[in-house]
């Protein structure tokens, strides 16, 4: 097994984020837009036409792939978004104080609440089936003289993080996979066909490796980054607070003055003036997830907008469910594009500081992804470089809190900036956007080739678009994104 070289992990919790102000306002901003943005709500898309792949090099063959992928389009995770917005409808309906656009909202909320109820909440949704489904045509297709229907049944190992939606992602997956590629049926060591969609087995359970963000580590050597994240991230239930530079960064996003304005005005197209005055005066409303008791509240017009446009994001993602209720749900007449900009760009910046690149001040972020790193690091060495040959295939699915920080971690293009403490990470000043680093069912895949001398060579697709490592790494020949195995091992800091 390879050893790596752990970060440095440089968490200063008595670093406060000074400076975090409005006076960068107007460089935060998006740029104006005509389209939606989603954030990382965003339906999956690959990045890439597979007929522009490049081909691997002279005498190299495939004889491994690995995929780590999110789970795709899924209904809300709980009753959250939909009962706020709902219950502030209902509130401005007693008052009398609906727009004649307003009172069109609650019969479009019902009906959201309707469909997530009858599919279940937080898990996939029918589109969420089949992005998993055609990933896994895809896949078959690019690989198809190592994933065939030959005589020889193949084995795959699959794991997943023991998530309900992740398991799903992996059972609409290989259950296409398996209409392409013969499969190993009969042995504990390769996948066998789970009988529920949401259920899994638990030998194919791998939280350490898939949702290492609240999986305490059993290997001491992932113990001090995953306690060094939890001291940055904090603990809301158990009364932790976050660490004071991430609460600075986050609060300062809030009191942007751009975001009390782009909530007013979405607001009061739904809500008579005094109502959202009423809003921005303070209130409480609260949902309950009648799982676990988790509190949401609104407690003001920002609160407000927010539980909508969370409730605008889940739409794309349920389309099926909405032609199966017979008329579209048309959430997007009670945002504009500038809107969905705007609050997309505050989801990703709270997801960029507490999951991504975050301050440049810590690494705790994407540290606590080093297992994940490691898992496909030591896949490769054993299956193909020691020659166990004991899978053709490792697939992963999780989330993602698995995705984000695994791509800053190895510094992949969209995740190579953190943000300078003091100055608010915006799309003017920062690539990160979370439609692009992790919309559903977002994945990263190593195809690997080897030729007869032994030569090891690694292909990445980020999202199915051919992806070059970080920038430390240098590929078998200049504009290649070929790069022999070894040459990953030393710029990833891995030691034989």
């Amino acid at each position: 097994m390879l050893q790596h070289a752990p970060l440095a992990l440089s968490v200063t919790l008595a670093l406060l984020l000074s400076g975090c102000n409005s006076s960068s306002n107007d460089s935060s901003a998006p740029p104006p837009s005509s389209e939606y943005q989603y954030s990382t709500k965003a339906v999956y898309q690959p990045r890439q036409a597979s007929a522009s792949y490049h081909a691997a090099p002279a005498g190299f063959q495939p004889v491994f792939t690995e995929l780590v992928a999110r789970h795709g389009s899924r209904s809300l995770s709980s009753p959250k978004y939909d009962v706020l917005t709902k219950l502030v409808w209902e509130a401005a309906a007693k008052q009398g104080a609906l727009t004649e656009l307003g009172q069109g909202l609650g019969a479009k909320v019902d009906a959201v609440t309707a469909a997530n109820q009858k599919l279940g909440y937080g898990l996939l949704s029918e589109l969420g089936k089949e992005e998993h489904a055609n990933l896994a045509t895809r896949l078959a297709e690019r690989l198809p003289t190592l994933l065939t229907q030959g005589a020889s049944p193949l084995c795959l190992k699959v794991e997943t993080s023991g998530k309900d939606r992740a398991n799903e992602s992996a059972y609409y997956f290989m259950q296409s996979l398996a209409k392409r590629v013969n499969l190993v049926a009969d042995s504990s060591d390769c996948y066998v066909r789970q009988e529920n969609p949401s259920e899994i087995d638990k030998g194919l359970r791998n939280k350490a490796e898939l949702y290492f963000h609240k999986t305490e580590p059993e290997e001491a050597k992932y113990l001090p980054a995953f306690q060094a994240y939890q001291a940055f991230i904090g603990d809301e239930d158990n009364g932790v607070a976050p660490a004071p530079e991430l609460t600075a960064a986050l609060d300062a996003l809030k009191a942007l003055p751009q975001t009390k304005v782009m909530a007013r005005e979405m607001l009061e197209r739904l809500y008579s003036k005094p109502f959202v005055d009423e809003l921005a005066g303070g209130v409480e409303y609260v949902a309950v997830n009648p799982e676990d008791g988790d509190k949401t509240y609104v407690r003001d017009e920002v609160d407000a907008a927010l539980m909508l446009y969370n409730l605008f994001i889940i739409g794309p993602g349920m389309i099926r469910e909405a032609q199966a209720q017979g008329a579209p749900w048309d959430l997007e007449q009670f945002i504009t594009p500038e809107e969905s900009a705007w609050f997309s760009y505050l989801s990703d910046a709270e997801d960029f500081y507490e999951k991504g690149p975050s301050l440049s001040s810590q690494s705790a972020t994407y540290a606590v992804a080093q297992p994940l790193l490691d898992g496909l690091f030591n896949e490769v060495q054993r299956q193909v470089v020691e020659g166990a040959g004991e899978h053709v295939a490792k697939l992963r699915f999780a989330h993602a809190e698995t995705m984000i920080p695994l791509a800053a971690l190895m510094k992949l293009e969209g995740s190579r900036q953190s943000a300078t403490p003091g100055e608010l990470m915006s799309q003017a000043n920062n690539e990160w956007r979370g439609g692009w680093v992790s919309p559903y069912a977002a994945n990263i895949q190593w195809d690997v080739y080897r030729n007869q001398a032994g030569t090891v060579l690694v292909k990445q697709l980020y999202n199915e678009k051919e992806l070059a490592f970080k920038r430390d790494c240098a590929p078998i020949e200049a504009g290649s994104l070929f790069y022999e195995f070894g040459e990953l091992k030393r710029c990833y800091g891995y030691q034989p």
